[in-house]
């Protein structure tokens, strides 16, 4: 290492002497700026030595997160087999491109609460401004977190609890429903199935059932399998079906009796049957929550009498009136005719 310090020693005084030299031969000068270059080439030594000594230091990878569980959990040791799961998640994770984030990881209630609100924001609820202060409590004309939400309870509404919760606004429904056996297994407790409102609803995005969704629903409990009336089903999806029918008719009487009215026909009796097949499609969804579809399929089918009745107020098919022709050139021709025989009869 010295010798090697030397050689480059004189090699650099060598050359920055004849670049540098002045003309007049001053040794003295010439012995002071070998003095100094000798020191800049150790320094230079010492720097390339330095460098060489820290380079993998340098050039180590930054410690960047790459969505490794340590990254987050530096005190876990994979010496258990549920600890060692983790590493096969963190590389479907990887895989899948997906990294750690609030999607995965936010806080439950808080994802709870935005999904609530997604459910509430786009049912009938929400259209009618029915809030959660209706059936939560709470004050909505408060401000703070603390005024608003005093009164509410932590614990959720009972299942058993809701027909009572939804019967103030839906009374005519809760009355219907306390008759039903559906009401009477629900007061009782048992462990066999009871439904209850956010059954067939939902606590919170409040549905109303179709006629092609009910059958399937009802399948739920009314199967083969539970052994509780299996044909239910079926009555139920074609009970509903027959109200959408009488929705139907009862819009057909309506616009017979409304022409039947701009040709100043008697229309008393077929309001009457009108009125009366419209009062039963109102009732209709009441009545439905007795969960007597023979019943149910009564009212319905005398509400289709009484509409059909109304409709005959404008008969569809009304006689046509014979036109009268336009006078034209029969008797001009009938004249001639005439005329051409008198004249043959003469000649």
């Amino acid at each position: 290492m010295h010798k090697f310090k030397y050689l480059v020693n004189k090699r650099a005084t060598y050359i920055i002497i004849n670049n540098l030299s002045n003309d007049d031969g001053d040794d003295r000068s010439v012995h002071m700026l070998q003095k100094n270059v000798s020191k800049i080439i150790i320094g230079i030594v010492f720097v390339f030595l330095l460098l060489l000594a820290i380079q993998p230091a340098v050039s180590k990878a930054p410690d960047i997160l790459n969505n490794s569980c340590e990254d987050c959990h530096s005190k876990f040791l994979f010496s258990s087999q549920t600890q060692r799961q983790f590493v096969d998640i963190r590389i479907k994770h990887l895989e899948s491109g997906i990294s750690c984030s609030i999607v995965c990881h936010e806080d439950k209630l808080n994802k709870s609460t935005a999904s609530t609100y997604a459910m509430w924001s786009i049912s009938t609820h929400a259209l009618f401004e029915v809030t959660c202060d209706k059936c939560h409590g709470g004050d909505p004309t408060k401000v703070s977190k603390q005024e608003a939400h005093a009164g509410i309870s932590n614990i959720s509404i009972q299942r058993a609890n809701t027909p009572d919760m939804c019967g103030k606004c839906h009374s005519p429904e809760l009355d219907e429903f306390k008759s039903s056996k559906h009401f009477k297994r629900l007061e009782s407790s048992q462990e066999l199935p009871a439904p209850a409102c956010i059954t067939c609803h939902q606590a919170h995005s409040v549905r109303v059932l179709t006629a092609s969704e009910i059958e399937d629903f009802c399948s739920n409990c009314h199967n083969n399998i539970t052994g509780i009336n299996p044909a239910v089903p079926k009555k139920a999806e074609a009970a509903l079906s027959s109200a959408k029918e009488l929705l139907f008719e009862v819009s057909k009487a309506r616009s017979s009796i409304l022409a039947a009215k701009a040709m100043r026909k008697n229309v008393t009796s077929a309001e009457a049957d009108l009125e009366s097949a419209s009062l039963i499609l109102k009732n209709t969804p009441s009545v439905w929550h007795r969960f007597n579809l023979t019943y149910f399929d009564t009212e319905v089918q005398k509400g289709l009498i009484d509409a059909k009745n109304a409709q005959k107020a404008m008969p569809d098919e009304t006689a046509q009136p014979i036109p009268t022709k336009a006078p034209g050139f029969e008797l001009p021709l009938l004249l001639s005719g005439l005329l051409a025989a008198y004249l043959l009869k003469r000649h």
